[in-house]
């Protein structure tokens, strides 16, 4: 697949590498010429690196990538360019206190970037996972989960194809209405990751018969 990535961050620096290695094609969007120009390289040239336009161009599927705070202005600036994509959106709403949520109730941030992206097809994916996890998803041989929720079938088709690739058990929870319970997942991440101090190398399995 062609994938834009929009941001620089851990999640999305580390997850394109990762999806280059599983031979997808990847376009980091950054502000950054000198961080454009590093991810180039870093990559041995495999990977593309440019505007958050043309970022949004080149993906077939694009993830959102940047701060929550960043989202709304990210987005709708690029709404002409998303048109028909698939947006992964790894976005978590939260507090400066980060044990609660800043969406109003009744809605989460996936659903109000659909409700901003209407010709756009958003899947919430990634936000419960932790940036270190990324690096090695296997414990004692088991695949950590991959949660999404999308409204469109073929859009979660190809993101759990890129949640696979990338090692994780993907575990489709329905429609978007569901990203309200996976960005509150992340509130209990947190909890136990640093207030319980367990670590930010814990991660959530779904275990089934």
């Amino acid at each position: 697949m062609n994938i834009g990535i929009l941001g620089t961050g851990n999640m999305s620096s580390r997850l394109g590498r990762i999806w280059l290695a599983r031979g997808h094609h990847v376009f980091f969007g950054t502000r950054s010429v000198e961080k454009a120009a590093q991810l180039v390289s870093e990559t041995q040239g495999k990977a593309q690196a440019g505007s958050y336009h043309e970022a949004a161009r080149f993906g077939d599927v694009v993830f959102l990538g940047v701060p929550w705070s960043a989202a709304e202005e990210t987005v709708r600036a690029l709404s002409a360019e998303l048109r028909g994509k698939v947006l992964i959106d790894c976005t978590n709403p939260l507090a400066s206190d980060f044990a609660s949520l800043v969406v109003p109730p009744h809605t989460s941030a996936a659903e109000l970037i659909q409700s901003w992206l209407p010709e756009a097809h958003v899947v919430k994916a990634y936000n419960t996972i932790g940036a270190k996890v990324l690096a090695n998803p296997i414990y004692d041989g088991v695949s950590a989960t991959g949660f999404y929720c999308g409204n469109d079938a073929a859009a979660k088709a190809k993101v759990a194809t890129l949640i696979a690739d990338s090692g994780f058990d993907p575990v489709d929870c329905g429609t978007l209405l569901q990203a309200r319970y996976l960005e509150t997942m992340t509130l209990l991440f947190l909890n136990l990751a640093f207030k319980q101090q367990m670590g930010g190398e814990i991660a959530f399995k779904l275990l089934k018969r």
